[in-house]
């Protein structure tokens, strides 16, 4: 047994020195470059290499592009007051078009660093991850990057850095009081005092907490980076010691934090799942969330989850909550960077790599295979954002067409917000992503795979939505079966439904009908929401309550009647609703050097934005505002042009609005 795993095994033992965490920001906020120095904390990489090697960052397209796409967990042990801590880490995409990915992260964890770059201030996607972290209930602490950047950059005095920071704080407590559960809300803010605000630069190694020692003055901090000895501060105050001392102080331990995750994370849960999630007792039954699929050739589907309670063996038969199925685990692995680490086991508390887990999707409860497994489901991982652009996709060799499938068949099962289609009477396959950096990626990983194709450009996903409610009855052509349905709305999540998918569309039976039937009325209803009556677009929120299905001749309830004769019946109900076309809208933040905004501004007005708000930050200016996904394809390279490549922006998935001619 290698050190490494040794020192990892023996930290699992006591639950109350484990800390799951995860680091989210905004794009390019310095995420990666801080893993780089909490993994030479735990002696992964070194010294020199910190804050430079990006060592999470191992995709080529990442290390290209200079931005993290994926998460990448890493368990390291930390001594901390002479006693040896398990962190386990887990960084995150700062980019929009990988937000699902940030979802799925913080349900393994208990606790969240949000970094902020003290000249960028907070941005659209810190705004967002904030949010995403509070829903799922995870302690924050603020590390205000970039220090450097005020002093070198700026050259702000003293006090206007004062004030700077004391702004970012206060708005960062102000997203934490808007999106925390009530019982958070106060209990979470941010404070120096108690050592969850840092400040100080990644690039450099150094940062500041009520944890450093002799801490100096603002002063001392300014006169060093203006003589260009900041090395000073990397020796005295390194960030490894703020930062980690900061996770072990103010995260809680897994079994702290689940006593108050449990309740926001579950759909419904039994006593006895609520108390082995309570005690986090490696003795109590095995529950685990799954947090993240990969796939490699030689292993298959691998899948991260979080053990909430019991422990994970190799060997272990487990049930999939979701669809009633069982499989073997064929190993227990925790991750170190690109690399798996096989270990005999994982117990709760932790954060565990399974391989041989067949049959899941990200989300699944997984349970014991007992007589009397845990009567628990966790809740569905929530994704802000919704995949609004598509490219049509046709390999180059038609004997390709099956291997092609088969790779977004497997992709869309791991990539979250990523899903792909093929029309039945044409064969056009079509990909579509959150937006055109997801979707690049995704091509390019196709190409990677031996598979050449011809793609078109991007385009937008509009959809049919239903805006009233309707109750209907109709028959079949031939007068043999009667069906009488209400379409309406979707207003909420319908828990009893037997369809959903992530277009928020819910398919409900008032009354028992049995399998067989139930499975003709999921195809129908398939059917129907994928095309819908007015231009063939895919029908988003429309949930159908089926309340009566009568046969006027017997035996009539067959595919070939009843499949018809469903999707006819919801798409004449959406006609009654006054179905009508939507397109995706985003929000946007531009930001500019003052002398490029006039040019923005002209870009702006040109693609027929509704600017919310102007402000202006010493040499820069952000505009926020709403654009349709339409106008965004075509506004990027002007912005580029029109700022000489200086200004820099961010969409948001904000919603759909209808679209005020169909014709």
């Amino acid at each position: 047994m290698s050190k490494y795993v040794e020192n990892v095994s023996s930290s699992m033992q006591d639950k109350a020195m484990i800390r799951n965490v995860s680091i989210i920001s905004h794009v390019d906020h310095g995420k990666t470059t801080l893993s780089d120095h909490l993994l030479q904390a735990g002696g992964l990489i070194s010294q020199t290499m910190a804050g430079t090697a990006r060592a999470l960052d191992y995709l080529d397209e990442e290390q290209k592009r200079g931005i993290t796409i994926k998460t990448a967990n890493i368990s390291l042990v930390y001594q901390h007051n002479n006693i040896s801590h398990l962190i386990n880490l887990v960084d995150t995409p700062g980019h929009v078009d990988f937000s699902g990915m940030v979802s799925q992260a913080l349900r393994l964890v208990d606790g969240a660093i949000i970094i902020v770059d003290a000249v960028e201030q907070i941005m659209a996607q810190t705004e967002s991850v904030i949010r995403q972290a509070m829903g799922e209930c995870l302690r924050p602490i603020l590390f205000i990057n970039k220090i450097d950047r005020l002093i070198n950059e700026l050259k702000l005095p003293k006090k206007e850095i004062e004030v700077r920071i004391n702004n970012i704080v206060q708005m960062v407590n102000e997203l934490i009081n808007q999106y925390a559960h009530a019982q958070f809300r106060e209990r979470w803010k941010v404070k120096f005092d108690n050592g969850t605000v840092i400040i100080g630069s990644a690039l450099n190694g150094w940062a500041i907490s009520a944890y450093s020692k002799n801490a100096p003055l603002f002063e001392e901090i300014i006169k060093l980076h203006l003589e260009n000895s900041s090395n000073e501060l990397k020796i005295s105050f390194p960030i490894k010691e703020s930062i980690l001392s900061s996770i072990i102080e103010n995260v809680p331990n897994p079994k702290d934090a689940q006593k108050d995750r449990y309740k926001y994370i579950t759909q419904f849960i039994d006593q006895k799942s609520e108390k082995a999630l309570i005690d986090c007792d490696d003795k109590g039954p095995t529950i685990l969330c799954l947090g993240k699929l990969l796939y490699e050739d030689n292993r298959g589907l691998i899948s991260v989850v979080r053990v909430f309670s019991g422990i994970i063996k190799s060997g272990s038969v487990l049930l999939n909550r979701r669809t009633g199925e069982s499989s073997r685990v064929q190993q227990v692995c925790i991750y170190k960077g690109q690399s798996l680490v096989k270990l005999d086991s994982v117990g709760a508390g932790n954060i565990a790599v399974l391989i041989g887990v067949k049959n899941v999707q990200i989300g699944d409860t997984i349970v014991d295979k007992i007589d009397e497994f845990p009567n628990i489901l966790f809740k569905q991982i929530s994704y802000l954002q919704e995949s609004v652009i598509s490219r049509r996709v046709e390999p180059k060799k038609v004997s390709d067409i099956p291997k092609l499938l088969k790779l977004l068949d497997i992709l869309a099962l791991i990539k979250p917000n990523f899903h792909h289609s093929t029309d039945e009477n044409t064969g056009e396959m079509k990909i579509f992503g959150i937006g055109e950096l997801q979707l690049e990626i995704i091509i390019g990983e196709i190409e990677k795979s031996s598979i050449k194709v011809n793609v078109s450009d991007p385009e937008v996903t509009l959809v049919e939505q239903i805006e009233k409610g309707v109750i209907l009855t109709k028959q079949d052509q031939l007068d043999l079966l009667q069906i009488t349905l209400e379409c309406k709305p979707t207003t909420h999540m319908e828990k009893e439904c037997i369809y959903s998918d992530h277009r928020d569309n819910y398919l409900v039976i008032e009354n028992k009908m049995g399998e067989e039937v139930n499975d003709l009325l999921k195809t129908g209803f398939r059917n129907a929401i994928l095309k819908g009556p007015l231009r063939g677009y895919l029908v988003r929120k429309l949930t159908v309550i089926v309340k009566e299905i009568k046969e006027i001749k017997l035996n009539s309830i067959r595919y070939e009647i009843m499949i018809p004769l469903v999707r006819n019946a919801i798409h004449e109900a959406l006609i009654e609703g006054n179905v009508g076309i939507y397109e995706p809208i985003y929000s946007f933040s531009i930001n500019t050097p003052l002398h490029y905004m006039g040019a923005v501004l002209v870009v702006i007005q040109r693609s027929n934005c509704d600017i919310s708000e102007t402000k202006h930050h010493v040499s820069r200016t952000i505009i926020s505002g709403e654009i349709s996904v339409k106008s965004s394809l075509q506004i990027a390279s002007e912005l580029r042009g029109a700022s000489e490549g200086y200004a820099f922006w961010q969409f948001e998935f904000q919603g759909y609005k209808k679209i005020k001619s169909n014709s």
